[in-house]
Formats: C-alpha cells, structure tokens, sequence
C-alpha cells in the first residue's frame, strides 16, 4: 500500500508540475505578445514627437528629458511655428501613464495641433479654452458612456521670433525663466484641462520680455513627484529649483545630463512613481 501511494504521488507531482511548466510557457507567450505590443505602440507615439531640431532653427538650442515610466507614456510635448512669425511650445502631463496615459497623449497631441494651427486663435489662453472644450467634446461624446474625468496638465508657451516676447497660459503647471542671471518661478492657473465641469474654465496670458540667452523651464510632476534620498521623500520644487540654479549657466547638453543624473540618483533602487518630462528652451 505504502508502494502503492508513493507511485500515484510521484504520477501526481509530475502530472501537476507539467501543467505548472505549460501555464507558465503561456504566461511568458502572452507577456512577450503583450510588450512587444506595447514597445511598437511606443514607436509610434515617439513619431509623432517633434524633433529637437524644429526648435534649433529659431532658437539658441532645447533640450527634452523625456522619461516613460512604463514604455509609453502620459506625458507629451508639441512644438512648431505658427502663424505670423510665432513659435508655439507645449509640455503637457495626461492623466494616468502606461497604455491609458498613452491614449491621453495622443488624443492631446492631435486636439493641440489641429487648435494651434487654427488662424483665429491668438493667445496661449485660447488655446487652453479650446483645448479644453475640444476635450470634453471628445471623451464624453457617447452619451451612453460614464463621463470621462480624465484630462491633463500643461504648459502653452509663444514666443515671438523676432521680438522674443514670450506669453504663456498655463493649466496646474508652473515655468521657471532664467533670465538676468536670476531663476524666476511663475504659477499657473489652478485648473486641469478635461474633467467634468458645468461651467466654462478661463485661463490667464502671463507675459515676459525675453533676452538672447535667456532660457525657460517646464516640466511635469513626475519629476518632484519622484520618491527617493535617503529618506525616501519626494524631490519637490525646492530641489528643482536649487538643481536648476547649479547647471542654468552651462551648456544645454550639460544640462539635460545633469538632470538625468539628478534625477536616477534621487531614485536609486526605488520604482518611478509616474511619466517624467523636463523641457529648457534657451533664445
């Protein structure tokens, strides 16, 4: 009986440990279909970023610290002249990251486009006002469906080429300018763009007077969000504004590698919380 039992186990573990190996070849199948999915989805979304080069030809130079925390990203930027001499940047931070962000991204990227090309709008405000509405309009087109809360940060920046006179409208997002050898922090409004709401958001035109050398700073929260140090905190503003203060007076290259450095070792061994984005345009 002892023989017995012994050699129906021994039958059983291997029966069982067969199907263990078979759900795990599967499991390791549909996790390679899966990312290999994803890692073409990221391809795509990165061709539709702009060259840095679209900036250097009407600009010192600009640099873009662009940091996915799960291959694709939530996190976009746009860029491109518009109309009657205007350069037209954009640093924006979608709700969520992965997959769902990705979506966001693009549906922004698509909707910011199409509202900056357009002739009739002329400020930055505007274009946070249309964006807004266009939206809203675009994630709860199908009455049948649960309203979208889903929306994004963001930054829209123009600046005039020949005059360098810079305006910006800005939704949850501060800038900070260097200019006369001094950092500048400057809040946006405090609203997101999307979301749900029952009356019409307004957003402000702040203006600067800009000079050859001077530089502006965006960026998204992932950035001060990140937890790390050696007590395990956030980055926050305060660092970001002292690491900006050590590397504002050397080249952008130094810079952007400055940042990355910054910003992995503050992480260390920790997860990346959420989509990082660092942008800095130098006139």
């Amino acid at each position: 009986k002892h023989k017995a039992m012994q050699e129906y186990l021994e039958t059983e573990l291997k029966a069982r440990t067969k199907e263990v190996v078979a759900q795990k070849e599967l499991l390791e199948v549909k996790n390679r279909d899966i990312t290999d999915s994803i890692n073409y989805a990221q391809r795509i979304q990165q061709s539709i970023l702009p060259s840095v080069n679209t900036i250097n030809k009407y600009f010192s130079g600009a640099f873009v610290y662009y940091q996915p925390r799960d291959i694709v990203s939530g996190d976009f930027y746009w860029y491109d002249k518009v109309n009657n001499d205007k350069f037209m940047i954009v640093c924006a931070d979608s709700t969520g990251h992965g997959v769902p962000g990705a979506f966001m991204s693009m549906i922004g990227t698509t909707l910011i486009k199409d509202i900056c090309l357009r002739t009739n709008i002329k400020s930055p405000s505007e274009v946070l006002e249309m964006l807004d509405k266009d939206l809203q309009s675009t994630l709860n087109q199908n009455l049948d469906a649960e309203k979208a809360n889903d929306g994004m940060d963001i930054i829209v920046c123009e600046i005039d080429i020949n005059t360098h006179y810079m305006r910006f409208a800005s939704a949850m997002r501060p800038l900070i300018i260097y200019k006369g050898k001094k950092l500048q922090y400057v809040n946006g409004n405090r609203t997101s763009i999307g979301g749900y709401s029952k009356t019409a958001k307004q957003f402000e035109n702040i203006g600067f007077q800009l000079e050859k050398g001077d530089i502006i700073y965006m960026f998204s929260d992932g950035f001060t969000d990140q937890f790390g140090g050696p007590k395990g905190k956030k980055f926050k503003i305060d660092r970001t504004k002292n690491m900006l203060a050590d590397v504002c007076d050397k080249s952008l290259e130094e810079q952007q590698s400055q940042i990355n450095k910054v910003f992995n070792e503050w992480r260390g061994s920790l997860h990346q919380v959420d989509d990082v984005l660092f942008m800095g345009v130098k006139i």
